[in-house]
């Protein structure tokens, strides 16, 4: 009787699985894939259409693709004269790869358009957050698909737009714990140069095998999801077009006229000995690149894999903050952040087009426009709540004033790390692990001084005996190397760095759990593993002694130059970085003042209750 009365006590664990069982299910219920819940409304508002064009336009770029086929032979000699064959000699051929070209960026219009519209129009709420995944996969298919086919004409230009992207992949390698610039807590798995091995087959270069993945790749990604879509509508028995006969004839006709007046270009042939610039991709990949000119390749890459992830997230986040509220005029912030996307990549891709920014020359508008956007949407966001007359609903936002408040303890950390990355020069890895071995230093001070001042010895502004790779002098050291690379530079001071890593922490054991996968004095006989030594020993081996030495040095005025310039680290930081940086905790405030308000609502309530019954 005592359990039976346990089993119905709420807030239990059956009861948390039962309430996230139902969670999923109603958003799996919830999916759309191409806006076929949307029919009445397709009717009276053409943006609710652009689910059903999607999907015919995707059927006018498999049936022509199709066509293609027949006289498209996928090989480095014979592409391009194929290609060249179908728009001089096949009848209609200009017509139908024409209509193959504009029909694929068609599908990256359309697609862009609805995600745009979900976002505006809460098309996500209620329960319907999944959506915006679904779109932004076949948003990603649609313009990896396009990639894949752009090399497949094999000229000049999608050549080398492919060489860069290609190589984009490489700098995971560079990533944190799973790189293999630092030695990684787990064995590295060269992520990188694996994925750009599978996408190019020939490792950095351009190859037959190339093109011959590339052809498979661009009918996977048609042919698979095609058939996980045919399953759904037939399982479902959801009609795939409801748009009528005239509707559809007009898509048609648009795709074939644009296709006669405006024919495919076909470049000239590829030319591996001849670098174009600027090297350009297609157009929905413009903005995209201007970025990594802007950025070092290893963050830009982190951010392209940032970008999908606060895509899909976003619709979960806003939900928690405006609850079930559809109107526009109520949601700010999610106005503010989709207006600031499309901006950010119209400008990225006109500002490519013209060679006008490059790394070298970063203006930092555009990280106060992008950072700003955000913040004028959290602040009027939290404007709304602040002035809404309804307590209830004021009382209810509280949490959502709390994680906008957080959005700015995001920002401000990200400002504080960027002040000293501005200063320094110096990217978030290296930051950051100086930071953390700034903590660890207290363990052993003189035995990190020591090693410190070694390390500067081998720096470049501090002269000979510079010793670039003097982290693995481990390796370096080893008999084996020696006797075939003969005495490194500076071999007397990388043997007093190889004693002070011996010396003992109180915190070794803890780094003598972590594998090195490294030879050389790492090597522990009956263990099954190569081993740090301790603390000192991983810190100096995994470069993050170097990079607080670094770090050190550039932030004393006077001592290190900059490279390629006269003045001296520390650098100055623009005014308007320091503009977004001070937003953040402007916000966090802000948060943190209309949560109070928040929790404060209902305790107003029955004084205003009583205050009309006395008016009364």
């Amino acid at each position: 009787m005592h359990s039976a009365v346990q089993a119905k006590k709420p807030g239990g664990f059956g009861d948390a699985v039962i309430k996230t069982a139902d969670w999923i299910k109603t958003r799996i219920n919830n999916i759309d894939i191409f806006d076929e819940h949307y029919q009445n409304e397709a009717k009276t508002n053409p943006f609710y259409a652009l689910g059903p064009i999607f999907y015919l336009v995707w059927m006018i770029v498999i049936v022509t693709g199709c066509i293609l086929i027949i006289w498209y032979i996928p090989t480095k000699a014979a592409a391009f004269s194929s290609i060249l064959n179908i728009q001089e000699k096949i009848p209609f051929g200009g017509l139908i790869r024409g209509m193959h070209k504009y029909g694929a960026d068609a599908m990256i219009i359309a697609a862009t358009m609805r995600l745009y519209r979900m976002f505006l129009m809460a098309d996500y709420k209620p329960g319907k957050e999944l959506n915006i995944a679904i779109g932004l996969v076949t948003l990603l298919l649609s313009m990896y698909s396009g990639l894949t086919g752009y090399l497949l004409i094999w000229n000049q230009r999608a050549f080398w737009a492919t060489k860069v992207f290609a190589t984009f992949p490489t700098y995971m390698d560079q990533f944190p714990v799973m790189g293999d610039f630092y030695q990684p807590l787990l064995k590295s798995m060269h992520m990188g140069w694996n994925t750009a091995e599978v996408l190019l087959g020939g490792g950095a270069a351009i190859t037959q095998e190339t093109i011959t993945r590339f052809f498979s790749l661009h009918l996977a990604f048609t042919l698979i999801p095609l058939i996980f879509v045919e399953l759904y509508f037939y399982k479902n028995a959801i009609p795939r077009m409801p748009i009528g006969w005239v509707k559809r004839s007009v898509v048609i006709f648009m795709i074939a006229f644009v296709a006669i007046i405006l024919p495919a270009a076909q470049g000239h042939r590829s030319d591996p000995d001849v670098t174009p610039l600027p090297i350009l991709s297609d157009w929905y990949f413009l903005g995209l690149y201007q970025m990594y000119k802007y950025l070092e390749p290893v963050v830009a890459t982190e951010i392209t894999m940032l970008i999908p992830l606060t895509v899909i997230g976003l619709p979960f986040i806003e939900a928690m903050i405006t609850g079930p509220e559809k109107d526009l005029d109520k949601r700010p912030l999610i106005f503010m952040i989709t207006i600031m996307g499309a901006l950010c990549w119209i400008v990225f891709s006109f500002l490519i087009i013209f060679n006008i920014a490059n790394i070298h020359n970063d203006p930092p508008y555009w990280r106060i426009f992008l950072y700003l956007m955000v913040d004028i949407g959290l602040l009027m966001q939290m404007a709304v709540i602040w002035n809404n007359p309804d307590l209830q609903a004021r009382a209810r936002a509280a949490t959502g004033a709390l994680i906008m408040a957080g959005v700015g303890v995001v920002q401000t950390l990200v400002g504080i790390v960027y002040y000293f990355m501005a200063k320094t020069e110096m990217f978030l890895s290296p930051i950051t692990q100086a930071w953390t071995y700034g903590i660890f230093r207290i363990f052993a001070a003189d035995n990190f001084q020591k090693a410190e001042d070694i390390v500067r010895k081998f720096l470049p502004y501090n002269q000979s005996p510079v010793n670039k790779d003097y982290w693995d002098f481990h390796t370096i050291l080893d008999p084996a190397q020696l006797k075939v690379n003969g005495e490194p530079a500076g071999k007397a001071l990388l043997e007093q760095l190889s004693q002070l890593c011996q010396q003992p922490t109180a915190i070794d054991w803890f780094f003598k759990l972590i594998p090195t996968f490294e030879p050389g004095p790492h090597v522990v006989v009956d263990h099954p593993h190569a081993i740090y030594q301790g603390l000192i020993d991983y810190m100096v081996n995994n470069r993050w002694c170097f990079d607080y030495v670094t770090f050190v040095d550039r932030m004393t005025p006077g001592l290190v130059k900059v490279t390629g310039m006269e003045n001296f680290y520390p650098i100055e930081v623009p005014v308007l970085d320091m503009v977004w940086i001070w937003a953040g905790p402007i916000v966090v405030v802000a948060g943190i003042m209309t949560w109070m308000r928040c929790k404060q609502s209902p305790q107003a309530k029955p004084a205003q209750a009583q205050a009309a019954v006395s008016g009364t």
